[in-house]
C-alpha cells in the first residue's frame, strides 16, 4: 500500500493528552455505557433509557407510540447481533490480512486495482468538491474581487483621493512663498479683478451710452 507521507520528512507521533484525555473518556464510556441497558435483554429495566427518559422523553413516547415495545426490543437485538457481527467480521479480516498474510492486500489491491483506486482517493469526492466548487470560488476571487473590486475600485477610488488632495496641497502650498513682495501683488490683483466684477455692469452701461 502506498504511503500517503514521506516518513523521512513527516514524524508522525501522538496527539498530546490535551485531545488523548477527551478521546479517552469516550471511548470508556463507550464501552460501559451499553452495558447499561443489557438488562433489559432478559426482562430487566432499562437504566439507560431510564436515565435519558428526561432528555428523550418525547421522542420515547412518539416512539413507543408508533412502534410496539416487543417490536422495538427484537429491532433493537437484531441490529445490535449486526453489529457485533459485522465488527467480529472486520476484526478478523484485518487479523487475516495484516497480521496471518502481510503480502495479501498488496496482492488483493493489485489484483482490484480500479476498485481499489477509487476507494483509495474516496470516490474522487474531494477532487470533483475541488473542481467544481473551490476552483470556481478561488477564480472569482482572485480575478474579481480581489484585482477589480478591491484593488481598482476601493483601493482606486481611495487612491485617486489622496493623490487629488497631494497635488491640490501642491498647487496651493507654491502660493505661500513667504515673499511679502508677491503677497501684495497678489492683493493688488485679487483687490483688482473685486472691482472689475463690481463696476463692469457700469462699465458696458457707460461703452454702450458713448456708442
Amino acid at each position: 500500500m502506498a504511503q500517503r507521507y514521506d516518513e523521512h520528512h513527516v514524524h508522525v507521533h501522538e496527539s498530546p493528552w490535551s485531545m488523548l484525555g477527551p478521546l479517552v473518556i469516550l471511548a470508556v464510556l463507550s464501552i460501559i455505557g451499553g452495558w447499561l441497558a443489557a438488562p433489559s435483554f432478559w426482562g430487566g429495566e432499562d437504566h439507560f433509557t431510564a436515565f435519558l427518559a428526561p432528555v428523550f422523553g418525547a421522542s420515547h413516547a412518539e416512539g413507543e407510540a408508533a412502534l410496539s415495545e416487543a417490536a422495538a426490543h427484537s429491532l433493537e437485538l437484531t441490529l445490535a447481533v449486526v453489529a457485533v457481527v459485522a465488527a467480529l467480521i472486520g476484526l478478523l479480516t484485518a487479523f487475516w490480512l495484516y497480521l496471518k498474510q502481510p503480502g495479501k492486500p498488496a496482492e488483493i489491491a493489485k489484483s482490484l486495482k480500479p476498485i481499489y483506486t477509487t476507494l483509495y482517493n474516496k470516490y474522487y469526492v474531494d477532487e470533483a468538491y475541488g473542481a467544481a466548487i473551490v476552483k470556481p470560488l478561488l477564480a472569482i476571487s482572485t480575478n474579481v474581487l480581489w484585482k477589480i473590486i478591491d484593488v481598482e475600485a476601493i483601493d482606486g477610488t481611495v487612491n485617486g483621493i489622496a493623490h487629488g488632495a497631494t497635488a491640490t496641497g501642491d498647487v496651493s502650498r507654491r502660493t505661500q512663498s513667504g515673499n511679502t513682495r508677491s503677497y501684495a501683488v497678489w492683493v493688488v490683483v485679487g483687490a483688482l479683478t473685486i472691482l472689475i466684477i463690481v463696476f463692469w455692469p457700469a462699465i458696458r452701461a457707460l461703452a454702450g451710452g458713448a456708442q
